[in-house]
């Protein structure tokens, strides 16, 4: 993603907690800085993209709500999350922003590792239509389909219910191609056959035959799914939705992370139909 905006001719300010991870894009053009309140403080939009909600939390806020990137940046900055996070946090950013003549969007996307290299991600966007307004031209270098939902949180609501659908049509093709390979179909076969049906989906198409080749690296970690499920549920819980296929999702995927697979694709949720840890969840 940060490449897209390179070659779109953007200067772009880079921190990440691990330097290496940003070599590449130091070597095309990017300004290295030490911390993220040094990178804020530097542009006229910061994008974050981290893993977990208290992540997001303390790069804005600072540690224990001192400092961080909303003290750092310049009046007028427009902040872009983009990290999959709780919509209250999303408002308090937002909020947080207003009081000191700032902007801000959330901004989580889906589309997975081939969308952020091919710049053909969905963008779900909650925030202000003026901050929308300034943040579309960079989110345009980034995906194909950018959505203003409504009001902060409003974008990491959206994901959310992107989430569940991602959650549970995981558990359903992992199963149809579990019994197509008990059955004595060959799974690739019978993949490309219901791919291009009424079953047909994303996942299907893009992380089923990873799975099948016993591809399990991410391109998007279980254990950011697992955290993705558990936000889910707090905002059905939230609004008194019972939501059953969830909860077997979240089971199964909870039990791979407490099993040593936090680290993979969430494709590794197929190489569990063939083991006993599906049926002692």
């Amino acid at each position: 993603m940060a490449k897209h905006l390179i070659a779109n001719g953007h200067q772009l300010h880079v921190h990440n907690r691990t330097r290496e991870k940003a070599r590449v894009l130091v070597e095309q053009g990017a300004v290295w800085h030490d911390t993220p309140e040094s990178a804020a403080a530097a542009g006229d939009a910061v994008i974050t993209m981290l893993g977990m909600p208290a992540d997001v939390d303390q790069v804005y806020f600072g540690q224990e709500g001192v400092g961080g990137i909303l003290a750092a940046a310049k009046p007028g900055s427009l902040f872009i999350d983009m990290t999959t996070s709780s919509p209250n946090l999303a408002e308090r950013i937002s909020q947080a922003a207003e009081e000191r003549g700032m902007e801000s969007l959330d901004a989580p996307v889906s589309g997975g590792d081939v969308g952020a290299r091919n710049a053909s991600l969905v963008v779900m966007v909650g925030g202000r239509q003026e901050a929308f307004n300034r943040g579309v031209p960079l989110l345009n270098r980034l995906g194909k389909s950018i959505t203003l939902l409504g009001p902060a949180g409003s974008g990491q609501r959206c994901k959310l219910v992107n989430q569940i659908a991602v959650a549970v049509g995981m558990v359903a093709w992992c199963e149809a191609l579990a019994v197509a390979k008990t059955a004595g179909l060959d799974p690739s076969v019978a993949q490309g056959v219901i791919s291009g049906g009424a079953a047909g989906s994303w996942a299907l198409s893009n992380l089923a035959p990873r799975a099948l080749r016993e591809d399990f690296k991410p391109g998007f970690l279980v254990r950011h799914l697992v955290k993705d499920i558990q936000l889910a549920q707090e905002e059905a819980d939230r609004h008194g939705v019972r939501l059953p296929g969830l909860e077997v999702a979240g089971k199964l995927y909870d039990s791979l992370k407490k099993t040593g697979f936090g680290e993979n694709g969430t494709q590794v949720l197929f190489h569990s139909y063939g083991t006993n840890r599906v049926a002692n969840y």
